[in-house]
């Protein structure tokens, strides 16, 4: 059961997330209460806050100081869910999970935008856009945070959290809020600034991304099976950006 005594009796902030890396259903809690920081307030918070101290920042320093506070937040509160065994139920289940699943994202991906072609011709996926453009300050830096940190942080939200929490009442629900909370992660911050109908486009390619995801959670028995393949996926995806 969840210790709320030993919140109380927390001395500091990593003392706090300590207790609650040590019950399963703290840490889900804690999830679900970070999202609105994950998702909006922190960046905002960042953003205001060097406001507020006249601290010119560019988007990318925004983005280390964003990245870099979501991965200790998740390396503090879901230290023991992380520390599972990396290759779940075996060693050979873990790799067919991540082929299978690399096919999966591809073939969805593949039909995703064989569709948009047929209904709108070309389409910009705007969160690549945004992605280059930081490449273009420092693409090592974004490699990192595309290969690393972003992976981490957003499987164990997204699949960890969401997905799990879910999944056990109905797999059917997970799969969905989870592909709609992975979508809207990477696209809510374009609403306003283009037509309504090419964001949507640009939101379809994440789902097929997230369905394949939460597949590869079920299928390796561990929450670094979709880390692993979302990191691989955005190693190409980095390359071909960086090539295009």
């Amino acid at each position: 059961m969840y210790d709320i005594e030993s919140l109380y009796e927390a001395t500091s902030v990593a003392d706090a997330c300590r207790a609650l890396a040590d019950d399963e259903r703290a840490e889900a809690i804690a999830g679900w209460c970070y999202l609105p920081f994950y998702l909006v307030l922190l960046s905002a918070g960042i953003q205001y806050l060097a406001a507020a101290l006249h601290v010119s920042l560019t988007a990318l320093t925004i983005n280390i100081i964003y990245f870099s506070i979501n991965l200790l937040f998740v390396l503090l509160v879901f230290r023991n869910f992380l520390l599972q065994r990396f290759f779940g139920s075996g060693f050979w289940n873990f790799v067919q999970a991540l082929i299978l699943g690399f096919a999966l994202y591809y073939a969805g991906t593949w039909a995703v935008q064989a569709l948009e072609h047929l209904l709108a011709g070309q389409v910009t996926i705007y969160n690549n856009v945004t992605v280059n453009e930081l490449i273009f300050e420092n693409r090592y830096v974004m490699l990192a945070v595309s290969v690393v940190f972003a992976p981490v942080i957003e499987e164990t939200l997204v699949r960890g959290v969401v997905f799990g929490t879910i999944r056990p009442a109905s797999r059917v629900l997970a799969y969905i809020v989870s592909a709609l909370l992975f979508t809207l992660m990477h696209n809510w911050q374009y609403f306003g600034l283009y037509p309504a109908l090419s964001i949507l486009l640009s939101c379809l390619p994440y789902i097929p991304a997230s369905v394949a995801l939460a597949w590869v959670y079920e299928k390796g028995g561990t929450i670094w099976a979709p880390i692993t393949l979302h990191a691989l996926i955005n190693a190409m995806s980095f390359g071909l950006l960086t090539l295009s």
